[in-house]
């Protein structure tokens, strides 16, 4: 009744009114038709009262139920503490297991350099401008405006979260671009600069600024966030000149950043410190430009651009880029040196051998079960892949006329201390080094022999090791050409014996081989019907170890044992101290 009193501030509704009275008029009716129902066990609940009125009694139980209370909250505790990790369900780990490092801090950084707004109005404005200039036969000096802009929204584009999983697809939409759509030569060079430039900012591992009064009074500002905390840090490099610059420790990075952008950046120093699949497929991008179409019929490969070298190399150099990123640049630096046009001059190849060469000085991963322990170290994989390119660059000898890439692949071929998968992928990129008449075959053969004895040793303590088998392979193509178009740089056929093919060579490929030929061919069938992997018998060993000790050349040292320890760290770099006042300064 009340809402029909006004008491809500509503007037009475009649409907309302009459519709209550009719409701209580029923409630009456029934409750005349349900009293003399009700009213038999009424009549019986006077004798039943009694017990009843000794509710109070059974309600001191009752009253004990705090104290029951205290067992459950006691078997609570237990419960809060299980959900923390579920140790008790599922099988124990097995021994030795180790999990996974955490995720590094490239893999959740964002730099979006354009917004989905702007994406889209440059679309509808500025895209058919962009391409009109590209297909232009000229290059006027708005057409250099047109281009500019575009190619700066064409890779802007690869860094926006929305095109994370299109990458591939962005990339090749570039590809197409300067292949499909630049017809003039001068306008093709001045795409393919534009897209260098703007590609290798995307892949520095900082922010930057940079401030000078025609070349002096330098000032570069780099920026970027602590891989730990992800606090902002920023280092300030002063210097009255670029050598100056370049002659204080600790500031090759600022002087870098100088010599490349101090003319003009497309990002204006932002562009860096992108994600990690933002810089893989930029990495991937710039050794897939191409200068000119090949014509894979007759076996012409496509001409890549080689000015893109530059970038790839500072990659390598980084050592804050991760080793998967590092592995794409090392083949883009490769097939540049191959395939580049122009052709890459002997100071670029140069460039680019020391450039890898300098990366097998680092502290190394040894062992294929302690990859996660030792995540920090250079994978074993991207070993490997240092070696493959540095026999692919297409040099052997420094400015002094020394045969350092030999001497560095012989010196990854015998350290007892690196992986077999390593130390077997530098013998087999000895036989794709462009080798001389200077080669000492004598000692690599016996070197050879040597690693193939202590891979048979080590084989037969654990011959189920997955990597045997690429291991011996590799040991094998040291000295054979895997098919015809396996040919080092110069064009000679890949292997030892295809380069140099010596009695002493040809001698120690006879030791090796019935080795390979036992492990390739594993597992085998025994009399039981069950796969087992067999060790070498010493009848097999013993021919190679007697040939060791009859042919050990007067020029041989022993590389040493295997060191215990595996190293921690990467060393770190000492404390930089500031100059003098006229030269350059860090704080």
């Amino acid at each position: 009744m009340v809402r029909h009193s006004g008491v809500n501030q509503k007037p009475p509704r009649r409907g309302g009114i009459a519709a209550c009275t009719v409701a209580c008029v029923s409630l009456a009716l029934i409750g005349l038709f349900a009293a003399p129902i009700q009213a038999q066990p009424a009549a019986k609940k006077p004798a039943a009262k009694k017990p009843a009125a000794k509710k109070p009694a059974a309600k001191k139980p009752a009253a004990k139920k705090p104290a029951a209370k205290k067992p459950a909250a006691k078997n609570r505790q237990p419960r809060t503490g299980s959900q923390e990790p579920a140790r008790p369900s599922g099988p124990p780990l097995p021994a030795g297991f180790v999990p996974p490092p955490p995720l590094p801090q490239v893999m959740g950084l964002n730099n979006p350099l354009l917004t989905p707004k702007d994406e889209l109005a440059f679309r509808r404005k500025g895209y058919s401008t962009f391409m009109k200039a590209v297909r232009s036969p000229g290059l006027g000096s708005r057409a250099q405006q047109d281009i500019r802009s575009g190619i700066r929204w064409l890779v802007a584009r690869l860094t926006m979260p929305t095109n994370r999983e299109a990458l591939p697809v962005r990339r090749r939409e570039i590809r197409q671009m300067v292949q499909l759509q630049v017809k003039a030569a001068p306008v093709r060079e001045f795409v393919l600069r534009e897209l260098t430039l703007a590609l290798a900012e995307l892949l520095e591992t900082a922010h930057f600024k940079i401030t000078h009064n025609n070349g002096q009074q330098i000032q570069v500002v780099v920026t970027r966030p602590d891989p730990k905390t992800g606090k902002i840090q920023n280092q300030v490099f002063k210097a009255d000149s670029l050598e100056v610059l370049r002659s204080t420790k600790g500031a090759g990075e600022a002087a870098r950043f100088f010599d490349r952008y101090a003319a003009r950046t497309v990002f204006g120093g932002k562009g860096g410190v992108q994600n990690f699949h933002v810089r893989l497929n930029v990495a991937y991008l710039l050794g897939e430009l191409v200068v000119r179409k090949g014509d894979p019929a007759k076996g012409i490969p496509a001409a890549r651009y080689t000015r893109a070298f530059a970038p790839l190399c500072d990659v390598v150099n980084e050592p804050r880029q991760l080793d998967a990123i590092k592995v794409v640049a090392v083949r883009g630096l490769v097939r540049l040196m191959k395939t580049g046009q122009p052709d890459a001059s002997y100071d670029q190849r140069l460039q680019v051998a020391q450039c890898l060469a300098n990366q097998l000085q680092r502290p190394y991963q040894r062992s294929v079960l302690r990859q996660r322990m030792d995540s920090h170290l250079q994978h074993i994989w991207y070993q490997e892949v240092l070696v493959e390119g540095l026999a692919g660059v297409g040099i052997l000898q420094n400015k002094q006329a020394q045969p350092f890439v030999e001497t560095v692949l012989a010196g990854v071929l015998a350290d007892p201390n690196r992986h077999f998968l390593a130390r077997t992928a530098a013998a087999k990129a000895i036989g794709r080094a462009p080798l001389t008449g200077a080669f000492d075959g004598g000692l690599r053969s016996y070197q050879l022999v040597e690693l193939a004895g202590q891979m048979a040793a080590a084989y037969n303590k654990s011959p189920t090791a997955g990597y045997w088998p690429r291991s011996f392979q590799q040991l094998y193509f040291s000295f054979k050409a895997i098919n015809k178009n396996d040919v080092t740089a110069a064009g000679k056929p890949a292997g030892l014996l295809g380069q140099v093919g010596t009695a002493r060579l040809q001698d120690a490929y006879r030791q090796v081989v019935p080795l390979v030929g036992h492990v390739i061919v594993q597992p085998t069938v025994t009399a039981d019907g069950k796969q087992r992997f067999m060790a070498i018998s010493s009848d097999t060993i013993k021919p190679l170890t007697d040939w060791l000790a009859q042919n050990r050349p007067p020029n041989y040292k022993p590389a040493g044992r295997p060191s215990a320890t595996a190293p921690t760290s990467t060393p770190k770099p000492k404390a930089k101290s500031k100059t003098k006042a006229g030269g350059a300064s860090r704080s």
